[in-house]
């Protein structure tokens, strides 16, 4: 076990065995699989558009039928081509004009669509063209904007309902994601009352962190299989663990129970366990006492201190990290943004701090809040992200570029 580790080699160190456990996959209906994540190349069946088809109500013309409207020719139509006819229907048209509808198919001979609003018809098949088109206006051609055979979706991609437009009508019918994480939450502490129980008693104070827990598992897209309370025992630990355990869980969270106090009892449990610490306690603020292990069935378990911002924190970077590796996907990069005002910062640790950045005129920029310790919940209600700083990194004057990650990691601040 490795103790005080940098919050670069957590990330490498979480990296590293969250690669070891990928989250199973399996073969869904496309419209089962918006939120999930990908898992193999979603590959097109079908070029779209799929032939070619006109872009507007109109004629289409043949080469020979532009060369006539450039000489202001009376033209006569060959028929009709409507959406939903046959291509063998358009090309079996033979002449150098017809009639076409948006959507329908451009006869094999087409060079040009020209507009209704451009046409002025002297009887109900003849007409002059009052304004030339260029060669191939208005046609959409075959695969112009997808094409057949081509991966439109890589792993690692999470589906969402704008993927499904392009999906289904480049004839994706099903597609291989990762299945939703199964995880499990817990908080601890005989202090704790659940938020449904009435008024906290004496001495008493709310159970904030496991349903925030269970909240932010779900936006990460999982499916939270296991949610307790624990009360200030090594026993009642180590059953949990057990019943995480037999759910066959993914990845397991705690809050609480990891410093050095007498009732700080989640290492010992691991222990007793035989669980892998991988390590305990990173060079950052807040969330410094984190402790990441390896179950004995292989589920990932990150223990969280209890400090409300603490788990926030840790929740957003670290358990979020380990879920996206065991899911493929790439890492997250930060927005670089200049300060507001200066920050002051601690020497060799690394800072999280609420932050919130706002559009002026000249471009965004972002300022720590006010409110930065770890039980301090108020700012979360203010903030629209984190500003996160190395430990090799110092104080940081006002105009100076930061590391900017938005609240959420699949979107942008609001004022984007």
């Amino acid at each position: 076990m490795r103790q005080f580790v940098s919050m670069e080699e957590a990330f490498e160190a979480i990296e590293k065995y969250a690669s070891q456990h990928p989250i199973k996959t399996s073969t869904v209906p496309l419209p089962d699989a918006v939120g999930q994540v990908l898992a193999e190349p979603a590959v097109a069946q079908l070029s779209i558009p799929p032939f070619n088809n006109s872009a507007r109500d109109g004629v289409v013309l043949s080469s020979t039928g532009v060369d006539a409207a450039k000489r202001g020719e009376i033209i006569t139509l060959a028929g009709e081509l409507r959406a939903g006819d046959s291509i063998e229907t358009a090309n079996g048209l033979s002449g150098t004009a017809a009639r076409i509808m948006t959507g329908a198919p451009v006869p094999d001979w087409g060079a040009a669509v020209v507009m209704i609003e451009d046409i002025e018809f002297s009887d109900d098949t003849s007409f002059i063209v009052k304004a030339i088109p260029d060669k191939g206006a208005w046609i959409r051609s075959e695969g112009s904007d997808i094409t057949s055979g081509s991966v439109i979706l890589k792993p690692g991609c999470r589906i969402v309902s704008e993927h499904v437009q392009a999906l289904a009508s480049s004839g994706v019918v099903e597609v291989t994601v990762h299945v939703r994480p199964r995880v499990g939450v817990c908080s601890t502490g005989e202090e704790l009352v659940d938020i449904s129980s009435g008024r906290p008693g004496s001495g008493q104070i709310y159970d904030s962190n496991r349903p925030f827990m269970n909240a932010v598992m779900q936006s990460f897209g999982c499916d939270v299989a296991v949610n307790e309370h624990v009360g200030d025992t090594l026993d009642e630990m180590v059953n949990f663990l057990k019943n995480a355990m037999e759910a066959s869980l993914d990845l397991v969270v705690s809050s609480g129970a990891v410093s050095m106090g007498s009732y700080d009892f989640v290492k010992p449990a691991l222990e007793a366990l035989g669980a892998q610490i991988v390590f305990h306690k990173v060079k950052q603020k807040p969330g410094r006492p984190l402790l990441f292990a390896i179950l004995p069935n292989g589920s990932l378990y990150f223990g969280l201190p209890g400090n409300p911002v603490s788990t926030v924190v840790n929740c957003r970077f670290y358990v979020h990290y380990a879920l996206s590796v065991m899911q493929q996907q790439k890492q997250e990069g930060s927005i670089k943004l200049p300060l507001e005002a200066g920050i002051d910062k601690p020497e060799e640790i690394a800072v999280f701090l609420k932050a919130r950045c706002a559009r002026a005129h000249h471009g965004a920029s972002v300022c720590a809040l006010e409110g930065q310790e770890s039980f301090q919940t108020r700012p979360l209600l203010e903030m629209n992200g984190w500003v996160v700083m190395g430990e090799r990194e110092g104080s940081a004057q006002t105009g100076d570029m930061v590391n900017f990650y938005p609240l959420n990691p699949n979107g942008l601040p609001d004022i984007f």
